[in-house]
């Protein structure tokens, strides 16, 4: 397998292989970076890029708090996610915390079962860490938890999503907000509820968009910042369907303001802010999505995409 990235580079995050006395360079196109029988890309920070192979994890770049935890611990931490706010949702198995005292985010006619993930919000990571944070209203098993500037998004084991953040920034929710249904309480996105080619499968999000992508390859994209200028021409607070030229999409990535997305037909497709060659174009601006080619072997295809702080990683793998 090999690891393909582009982009913002300043802490030498994309530099797994570092040469000594070559200053770190924002890479404008997209290259092979790391190779291993094995490739999974654990997590990415704004300074540091940190992966598992088959001889262990490995990091590239300044390493923050999360990454020193994460390898410290030897634990990717895949069930937490940081929100730009800094905060912090962190989601554990129910087994772990069989009851719980009603509050007014936790009412007591919301029984945890078996089956259940326990959502705890904390102000920060060292708060994390400290385990000063409160409960949240269960959502039912999770697969999912991500997070971008501003909210926070959960996938649950039945396909449903859940969101909930800052109220001030509504799009981000794909949701109204109500009494019923504040902002800063997980509810359901009602309009992912039952999408033809459903249910969801997964989910991204970054910047102020949040992505999310069905069994039978749809994607359904919302968001968006007041006075900021959209990531897609029709980006509403809504979620919307994304037609990429007729193409299926096996996966989607999306980073603070830039997204890839992957055809089933392992076509590689980007579009937004590229000021750090994030898109491998070495172009400032994609207002529109746009092809980009690997020059892979012929044995050779795009497995998965990733996107970091205004960079990209793409996991290549061989055709089996």
């Amino acid at each position: 397998m090999e690891l393909w990235a582009s982009g913002f580079n300043a802490w030498g995050q994309l530099d797994f292989e570092e040469v000594p006395g070559i200053g770190h360079r924002d890479l404008k196109e997209f290259k092979c970076i790391l190779t291993d029988k094995r490739i999974e890309i654990v997590r990415t920070t704004l300074s540091a890029t940190l992966v598992k192979t088959s001889a262990g994890l490995r990091t590239a770049g300044c390493f923050d708090d999360l990454i020193e935890h994460c390898i410290s611990k030897q634990d990717n931490l895949s069930n937490l996610a940081i929100a730009g706010n800094d905060i912090v949702v962190c989601q554990s198995c129910s087994e772990q915390d069989p009851g719980r005292p009603a509050s007014e985010n936790t009412p007591a006619a919301d029984p945890i079962n078996a089956n259940e993930s326990v959502l705890k919000q904390y102000k920060s990571f060292d708060s994390y860490l400290n385990d000063h944070g409160e409960k949240l209203r269960q959502c039912g098993g999770s697969l999912q938890v991500v997070a971008n500037q501003c909210t926070f998004t959960l996938l649950t084991s039945d396909g449903q999503v859940w969101t909930w953040g800052d109220g001030r920034y509504e799009a981000c929710l794909g949701r109204e907000i109500s009494d019923e249904r504040p902002a800063a309480t997980p509810c359901t996105v009602e309009d992912l509820s039952d999408v033809p080619n459903g249910p969801i499968r997964k989910i991204s999000s970054g910047g102020y968009v949040t992505a999310a992508l069905t069994n039978g390859n749809d994607l359904y994209v919302w968001g968006g910042r007041p006075g900021q200028s959209k990531l897609l021409e029709d980006l509403t607070g809504a979620p919307m369907p994304l037609d990429l030229e007729g193409e299926d999409v096996l996966d989607v990535a999306v980073g603070v303001n830039h997204m890839l997305i992957l055809t089933t037909e392992r076509k590689l497709f980007v579009v937004g802010e590229g000021s750090n060659g994030q898109l491998g174009l070495d172009e400032k601006e994609v207002p529109t999505w746009k092809q980009v080619i690997l020059p892979l072997k012929d044995s050779q295809r795009i497995a998965s995409v990733h996107a970091g702080y205004k960079n990209s990683l793409v996991i290549v793998e061989e055709i089996t």
